[in-house]
């Protein structure tokens, strides 16, 4: 068991530590477990350790082969190092999560009500009965009285429109 020690002590002093130093830790760390355990460790357990070593080892030549010709290439991109440079946008961009579709159309709706409604009850008081904007108001509450898909429709289509008029 100490040998193992050994050769983690001389990968640590090799650097061997900052490749992927969750591994080197769990590996660090079992071996310490079986050293000081009271009973004498398994064939299984130290086959397991053995195996896991000799793994990160021969990732370590890997990348060492992988890297000589270029210092600037990073020797190990750990899976957080990868998703942390995700998020951060330094890579390409973050897939969208399936389950925001639903919430986002379901957001978009509940806005999209809110602005028909806004729209019915703030009339001006003191406008006749041939007003435009009274007109208007009217017409919204009585289309969303009878038909609210097709009022949403209609104002998508006119927001649609608003959008393209001052393209122009």
């Amino acid at each position: 068991m100490s040998e193992v020690l050994a050769q983690l002590e001389a990968l640590r002093q090799a650097g061997a530590h900052h490749r992927d130093p969750v591994r080197f830790a769990y590996l660090e760390s079992f071996a310490t477990r079986l050293a000081e355990s009271r009973r004498a460790p398994s064939q299984k357990h130290q086959e397991k350790l053995e195996q896991a070593l000799a793994d990160y080892r021969a990732r370590a030549d890997a990348d060492d082969n992988e890297s000589q010709g270029d210092p600037a290439t990073p020797r190990y991109a750990s899976p957080l190092a990868t998703l942390l440079t995700r998020l951060r946008g330094d890579g390409e961009a973050p897939m969208e999560l399936k389950a925001l579709a639903p919430i986002r159309d379901a957001q978009a709706k509940q806005q999209l009500a809110a602005r028909i409604q806004h729209a019915i009850t703030h009339t001006p008081g003191d406008a006749g009965p041939l007003n435009a904007h009274r007109q208007v108001a009217r017409a919204l509450a009585a289309l969303q009285h009878i038909s609210p898909q097709y009022l949403e429709h209609l104002v998508t289509y006119l927001d649609d429109l608003m959008v393209l008029e001052k393209i122009r």
